[in-house]
């Protein structure tokens, strides 16, 4: 069977060492090597080189007589440079993120640039990842070139350069991904796991060109079985959407002042007045000489509801004292009242040191609790507006 030259790559010189074409069929790998061994063997020649020669043409023939192992090398080669190839027979999978078997993963590709002022810092990052990990990954890098890759002259442009890639390689890394998932049926079919070698190989078929695809084939018929599985779909759109997270909020951070709307005092209390929750508005004078309105002091109060038929919350005052604007000290002096004096409890402070009371002319005022006593004191004069009988 003749391939393409898109696979015909020798990448160790296995093919080259034993003077044959990669197409070559097993006779004539045979007689090849019975041909290059009476030239190279150590009993037949004394030279210096002769000894590493006729190992080299060992090790290539091994591989290349060899069914499985010649069809481990194929896969290699199609996948690996001379550079990056792997150990052939110690091959180990690649899993995610966290170390676990994984079979929704894919070869991101990222340039992620740190500005040092003078310098930049430019690091290209090759992540093998499923979905949910590629979210994290993806928007990690590009939080950091938004933020940090601008911090010099020389990072400017670079990092200009890789927010462009970054948006546009998402997904388009064929050849990476067609190089894991060869590397993973490879490695799974070394450790005896034929359904994950078989599912790896199918995969990979998704990446390969059709010469590889032909050598996937020859793979995938060694396995003699097809177990039901299936994919996750990575959303592409999505990932490359999730880069321009950081300057959308960046955006929407910037025009959020716009729109705030200031509000007046006559917008707050139109509002109020809608909802009614002032129950009532008064003018309250502090010693400063200045005023406010009491609706401030109210909204703090728990409420009792008044009921002028109600005697359980009528009182009386100990001793001749000062009723107060508000629940301080610090508010001006409402009236005095004499001892004995009968008002009715309106409400109180959350802390229960103050009591709000009605006083007979209407009013409302402020006195501290351990001013009253609970009940009628001297009789409530005639036209008193906190008891009606």
């Amino acid at each position: 069977m003749v391939v393409t030259a898109a696979y015909n790559k020798d990448v160790l010189g296995y093919y080259r060492i034993l003077g044959v074409s990669p197409d070559v069929d097993e006779n004539m790998a045979k007689q090849k090597y019975h041909e290059r061994a009476k030239v190279w063997h150590p009993d037949r020649n004394s030279s210096d080189e002769a000894k590493e020669n006729f190992q080299k043409l060992s090790v290539a023939y091994d591989i290349i007589s060899n069914e499985d192992k010649r069809l481990t090398y194929d896969l290699l080669c199609s996948a690996y440079s001379k550079n990056d190839f792997p150990p052939m027979f110690s091959l180990k999978p690649y899993r995610n993120l966290q170390g676990k078997d994984d079979f929704n993963l894919k070869a991101v590709s990222l340039t992620k640039v740190t500005g040092q002022v003078i310098t930049q810092k430019i690091e290209k990052e090759d992540k093998i990842c499923n979905y949910s990990e590629a979210m994290r990954e993806v928007l990690k890098v590009s939080v950091n070139n938004w933020l940090l890759g601008w911090w010099s002259i020389k990072a400017f442009p670079q990092n200009i350069k890789a927010l462009v890639e970054n948006f546009h390689n998402v997904g388009k890394n064929k050849a990476e991904n067609y190089r894991l998932w060869v590397h993973n049926a490879l490695a799974y079919w070394q450790n005896k796991q034929v359904g994950n070698a078989y599912i790896s190989a199918v995969i990979a078929g998704q990446y390969a060109e059709d010469s590889q695809r032909v050598l996937l084939k020859k793979l995938i018929l060694k396995f003699n079985l097809k177990p039901n599985f299936k994919l996750q779909n990575w959303n592409m759109i999505f990932l490359q959407a999730l880069q321009l997270f950081f300057p959308l909020v960046l955006i929407l951070a910037s025009l959020l002042p716009l729109s705030v709307k200031v509000l007046s005092d006559s917008d707050l209390w139109k509002y109020f007045s809608q909802e009614n929750k002032i129950i009532y508005n008064q003018e309250v004078r502090l010693n400063s000489g200045n005023s406010i309105s009491d609706d401030m002091v109210v909204g703090k109060i728990i409420k009792i509801p008044v009921d002028l038929t109600d005697m359980s919350q009528l009182y009386h005052l100990k001793s001749e004292q000062k009723i107060m604007y508000g629940p301080s000290e610090d508010f001006d002096v409402l009236k005095r009242l004499k001892s004995g004096t009968t008002v009715r409890v309106t409400g109180i402070t959350p802390d229960e040191a103050w009591y709000r009371i009605m006083l007979d002319e209407g009013e409302m005022g402020f006195i501290r609790k351990e001013y009253l006593v609970k009940g009628i004191g001297n009789d409530i004069p005639y036209g008193s507006q906190i008891f009606h009988k």
